[in-house]
């Protein structure tokens, strides 16, 4: 019996998931130093590691079938935590039943078997049908390198019966007697392409099984009174309604002005600068909007206004969307007019201080002149050299900032060649090239060669003339040439020009840079008020916090137009790397917090700033706003509903963070003269958090799986281990140990404070699932990496400083009053 209560007991329930999130996390780092093949032997298929999640399966299965546990859970709870033992026996199933391999076959050729990994190594497995390659086709976005889509027509012949002809391509799958074949890589000439197989039925079935009854009691768990959702929600429900509290005080309130200069998108310039830039030829505002709308194909293979190219290179090389006034068409006309003159200008921006005192530079940045001799010569080359002979891996900081430099370096030479300005499409090339004005032309011939060779000397020439006179008829007259015979000659892909002038809209009105500022001011002052209502008993706050919440659902709503607009032009739901991730769930936030305003008038405040902040960060110049391409294997119904609704579930643990954080200033605010006032909205506070975790974990773990399903369709393999992947299963567990403190009798008498505390902490994880992978792993998600890790993870050690010493504070509090709180916490 006693063996049996060990098994059963939260305790090591505890102990183990906690266990196995820690194993997990070295786990990624192990194979981000060392490889996926060594995290997998040491870590993931280790016989050890099995056992570790044989014995979580025991103690769950353990724990249901225990009298006080199975009557006190629900139904919806029972199938939901249930669902868990499928989704373990369907990995089991696939581990040590299913079969995958790889078959490499070239156009022409028939294979009947595949590779296969065993424990000695690659060995070949027959198949009980063949497969014949008869074409592989890799398709770019037209005019660049990027691949938009690759596929291969099969000739399948099973025995004794008629061939069978299917087309496979990313994210398509065909199923043959329960083998699957998925596209997974091609050969570098395009003649061949590599197959992945997966035989894995049984395993498969189980673990869908797992998924459907997830669904099943997630919807039973929100609609049964006897659910821990439901029980939660009728002690909310029975509160006095009463206007909730203050949060983060002082500290949001008063760092609110300062981030109002930091939330501009350039940086501040000294008056020696900006002096400089007035002395500058100029090419005028008026006129560099119409070469703004002129279209190029930037390099990924999308069509797009001039404007947002130029706007990519001003970010790359001076780090904001504007150079002292002077907006990035601007710029780039000058760099093309007067390459001497702003050659010689400081805009190249630099971080490391070393190189700075090399050039003789105390700013942060550098002119494209200080990189060369009076002879002309580059003088990085030999030093450059030496870097590129080292391996990536043995590179220091200052060769990486060198090779930063030398990138920009490349490219202001090339637009001062013309050579980075691809305006004219090739109206007889199927692919649909553009070229640059500097590139090899003897593609066009005829009128369009006399064009396109002509034109962009003759505009260079009419440019200096309006600086000159300020009369810019004639230099409006070539853009204006450009745009017709870009209109003619376009073909593969065509113009839209709705999505031109949409994109230009989209540009000039900057919606979420005002929608931050918005969501800064107001959720400030909403929370100025709340707290005023609190403390001092603030007669008008009602009336001023209602129109503030109006004011905040106008900005929301300028902020969904934003989002829908930036969904119009990329023709994909904005959700697919870290920007337009953080633009959403900004979003999410903020109409989740208005959602609630009525009865917790609060959250909308919080909402709004952490909105707010959110908006700043994705206006940094560490994420890259710029419009592109899907890559292929995100081409799939799947990616909006997975990403939805993981977004959807981040939502929801940021609530929980901020409701926690909120908590703990109010238990440090305890004492004798507001004790009633104050457990009665920590109280209800704390309900109201819970409620968002069980949501948020719902919502996380159905995205996961739903991610799951979309590998399993993409790559034939629903977990492979990836970094992200693991990262959010290492969040779902960190969640699931925070809502379930409340059966560690240790904590007996803790339980408020600690699961406060607990839900801020616990957002780490989600912060590691959502950046911290792209920052400082790598994987298969790694086309959303970005940099600034360093810089971020100051901010993540600073936050959690802070809010351990307001925790510690709140806990002092408490123990000073405890006889009186102790039915409380």
């Amino acid at each position: 019996m006693k063996l049996i209560r060990l098994i059963a007991s939260p305790v090591l329930m505890y102990i183990l998931a906690g266990l196995y999130a820690l194993i997990l996390a070295v786990a990624t780092l192990v194979e981000n130093s060392y490889g996926p093949a060594v995290a997998r032997e040491s870590f993931y298929y280790a016989p050890w590691f099995i056992l570790l999640q044989l014995l979580q399966a025991a103690n769950l299965l353990a724990m249901f079938l225990q009298g006080s546990y199975f009557k006190r859970i629900s139904k919806g709870g029972l199938i939901f935590h249930g669902a868990f033992l499928f989704i373990w026996l369907g990995a089991a199933v696939t581990h040590y039943v299913g079969v995958t391999g790889i078959m490499h076959i070239r156009e022409g050729e028939t294979a009947n078997s595949m590779m296969k990994e065993e424990g000695t190594g690659m060995e070949n497995a027959s198949l009980p049908f063949s497969v014949t390659l008869e074409d592989f086709r890799l398709q770019r976005y037209p005019g660049s390198h990027s691949p938009m889509s690759y596929e291969s027509d099969l000739v399948i012949k099973r025995e004794n019966e008629s061939p069978l002809q299917a087309t496979i391509r990313m994210n398509k799958v065909v199923d043959v007697d329960g083998y699957r074949l998925f596209q997974s890589s091609f050969d570098s000439d395009e003649q061949g392409t590599v197959l992945s197989v997966s035989y894995d039925r049984p395993g498969m079935q189980l673990t869908y099984t797992g998924y459907f009854l997830l669904l099943v009691g997630f919807v039973l768990t929100l609609f049964s009174k006897k659910s821990r959702f439901g029980r939660l929600r009728k002690e909310l429900g029975e509160m006095k309604k009463n206007t909730p509290f203050c949060l983060l005080l002082f500290l949001t309130v008063s760092g609110i002005f300062n981030m109002q200069a930091l939330s501009a998108q350039q940086p501040v310039a000294s008056s020696q600068q900006s002096l400089l830039v007035s002395q500058l030829p100029c090419v005028s505002s008026s006129h560099a909007e119409k070469f703004g709308s002129l279209v190029v194909l930037n390099p990924n293979g999308r069509l797009e206004p001039v404007n947002s190219y130029t706007s990519a290179i001003l970010r790359k090389l001076y780090g904001a969307d504007k150079l002292n006034g002077i907006n990035s068409d601007q710029f780039f006309l000058n760099l093309l007019s007067f390459p001497d003159e702003w050659g010689a200008f400081p805009f190249i921006k630099v971080d490391n201080k070393e190189l700075l005192q090399r050039f003789g530079r105390d700013s942060k940045y550098i002119a494209w002149q200080d990189v060369f001799d009076a002879d002309g010569n580059y003088i990085l080359t030999n030093e450059l050299n030496t870097i590129y002979a080292k391996p990536a891996a043995e590179r220091k900081r200052l060769d990486s900032d060198l090779l930063k430099l030398d990138e920009s370096v490349n490219i202001i030479y090339r637009i001062m060649q013309h050579q980075l300005l691809p305006l004219f499409p090739d109206g007889n090339d199927l692919q649909g090239k553009w070229y640059s004005p500097g590139d090899d032309l003897s593609a066009f011939h005829g009128k369009d060669s006399l064009f396109v060779t002509k034109i962009m000397d003759w505009y260079i020439y009419e440019l200096g003339n309006g600086v000159r006179s300020n009369n810019w008829k004639e230099a409006d007259k070539v853009v204006e040439m450009m745009n017709v015979y870009q209109q003619a000659k376009a073909k593969v892909p065509a113009i839209d020009n709705r999505k031109v002038k949409a994109e230009l809209l989209y540009n000039q009105l900057d919606l979420f840079f005002w929608c931050r500022l918005a969501y800064l001011i107001l959720g400030g002052i909403l929370l100025f008020i709340v707290c005023g209502e609190i403390i001092a008993d603030f007669k008008w706050g009602r009336k001023i916090s209602s129109v503030l919440i109006a004011l905040l659902a106008i900005a929301f709503l300028t902020h969904t137009a934003g989002v829908l607009l930036r969904w119009y032009i990329c023709g994909h739901a904005p959700w697919a790397n870290a920007y337009e991730s953080m633009i959403c769930t900004s979003w999410m936030l903020v109409g989740s917090g208005l959602l609630f305003a009525r009865r917790f008038r609060i959250l909308p405040a919080l909402a709004g700033l952490l909105g707010g902040i959110m908006l700043f960060v994705a206006g940094l110049n560490h994420l890259n706003p710029e419009i592109t391409p899907l890559v292929p294997v995100l081409q799939s119904y799947w990616l909006m509903s997975h990403v939805a609704i993981i977004m959807i579930g981040y939502v929801f643990f940021a609530l929980c963070a901020l409701t926690g954080l909120f908590n703990l200033v109010l238990m440090s605010l305890l004492s004798a003269t507001n004790r009633v006032k104050l457990l009665f909205r920590i109280r209800e506070l704390t309900l109201l958090n819970e409620m968002a975790m069980i949501l948020g974990l719902f919502f996380m773990t159905a995205g996961t799986f739903l991610g799951a399903i979309w590998a399993n369709v993409s790559w034939g393999r629903y977990w492979g281990w990836d970094p992200k992947e693991t990262w959010a299963l290492i969040s779902i567990v960190v969640y699931a140990l925070v809502l379930h403190i409340r059966f560690i009798p240790l904590l007996k008498g803790k339980t408020t404070w600690c699961f406060n505390l607990l839900s801020v902490v616990a957002v780490l994880s989600v912060i590691m699932t959502w950046f911290g992978v792209n920052y400082y792993l790598s994987g298969l998600h790694s086309y959303g990496k970005t940099e600034g890790g360093d810089f971020l993870l100051w901010i993540w050690g600073l936050d959690v400083c802070l809010v351990l010493v307001l925790a510690l504070f709140a806990r002092r509090r408490l123990k000073k009053l405890s006889a009186t709180f102790s039915s409380f916490f």
